[in-house]
């Protein structure tokens, strides 16, 4: 049984995907994305967007609300980067516009949204250097790229187009999942994002026996600094996949991928 933390409609059609693939899954967001409290600032960037050199989208979902926000044209002078293969697709099917601006998106590395490191090796190849970046993101993102181009002499405006909030499974999700779980005692998860780790281990932290078989599970992860925080809180059986499912299945059929020499505990 394996379970896939993506939210929205992105995870609800891998967990679909996967079943249909002959798979025992079942689609358990570790988030609700909602709007931010206050809608005006993103609602002033968009108003301001030919303005900036570089718009920067952290994810999927910041696209998706950045587009319901967009009336007009996206300005062909504003380049589009994006951390990962699903963002830059998102911009280019739901930003209005969007084909006749350049998309950055780094080239081979894993599919995974999050991956800052990456986009930034492939940002530094850009002549000129942007200099006034938009980073579109959710409520309480990572400040790691908006150090990069402070570092490098830019003007930053980082803009909330989302919030997460933990999501609290409902009396069916509990159901079907303890009822798979009772006819196929291992658990395998899949994780997109590092902030799902410990929202996933408290939402079944509450059941002694979904604990232990968190426990014992085999973990899936689409980015280094996933499997990362996934070892630091005491998982071992840790294996990189893209969120394809042929992919997912291929590294469940997998051998186990060795454990971090000295993991710190954090799932008990």
């Amino acid at each position: 049984m394996i379970l896939i933390t993506r939210p929205q409609q992105a995870g609800g059609n891998l967990a679909a995907r996967l079943r249909d693939a002959g798979l025992d899954a079942l689609w358990w967001p570790a988030f609700d994305l909602l709007a931010p409290a206050d809608p005006a600032p993103l609602r002033a960037c968009v108003a301001r967007l030919a303005q900036f050199d570089l718009a920067v989208f952290v994810s999927p979902a910041a696209v998706r609300a950045f587009a319901q926000a967009l009336a007009d044209d996206w300005p062909a002078a504003t380049a589009i980067a994006a951390v990962g293969a699903a963002t830059a697709s998102a911009a280019r099917t739901l930003l209005r516009g969007a084909g006749g601006a350049r998309i950055i998106c780094p080239v081979g590395e894993a599919v995974a949204d999050g991956g800052s490191e990456a986009l930034w090796r492939a940002l530094q190849a850009l002549v000129p250097a942007p200099r006034r970046i938009l980073i579109v993101r959710a409520q309480g993102g990572r400040q790691w790229l908006i150090e990069r181009f402070l570092a490098a002499g830019a003007q930053v405006e980082p803009v909330v187009a989302y919030r997460r909030l933990a999501h609290v499974p409902s009396p069916a999700q509990w159901s079907a999942l303890r009822a798979s779980l009772a006819a196929q005692p291992r658990l395998a998860l899949l994780f997109s994002s590092t902030e799902a780790v410990p929202v996933v281990a408290q939402q079944l932290a509450g059941d002694p026996a979904l604990a232990s078989a968190l426990r014992g599970a085999v973990a899936l992860c689409v980015h280094p600094r996933i499997e990362q925080a996934l070892r630091a809180a005491g998982l071992s059986d840790v294996r990189g996949c893209e969120p394809r499912a042929e992919s997912i299945q291929a590294a469940l059929q997998a051998r186990a991928a060795p454990a971090a020499p000295t993991p710190r505990p954090g799932i008990s």
